[in-house]
């Protein structure tokens, strides 16, 4: 998915979603796409079309890094990461 297929996209106003790199595209209303959940404004969601659309891996990964931070997914991964060093402190600190 081209950065010029992505504007033809949103200008259609298309109400099927749009997979780029795995993930899901959806028009929410004006200027607002949801990608996997989490809410962008135009201008933030074609700069997430090409970084995933980029060569370089860590584009590709701030990319993801940014729609996970905002569908949430990110604060989940970090409160289990938590969770597990509190149980291991607590078991460590037990012996």
């Amino acid at each position: 998915m081209s950065e010029e297929q992505f504007r033809d996209w949103v200008n259609r106003r298309s109400h099927l979603p749009l997979a780029v790199k795995g993930h899901t595209f959806v028009l929410k209303g004006d200027n607002v796409i949801a990608i996997d959940g989490g809410k962008f404004v135009y201008e933030e969601a074609l700069e997430v079309v090409k970084l995933l659309n980029s060569k370089s891996p860590f584009a590709q990964i701030s990319a993801t890094f940014s729609i996970s931070e905002r569908n949430g997914t990110l604060r989940l991964i970090v409160i289990g990461l938590i969770a597990i060093i509190v149980v291991a402190v607590i078991l460590l600190a037990r012996r």
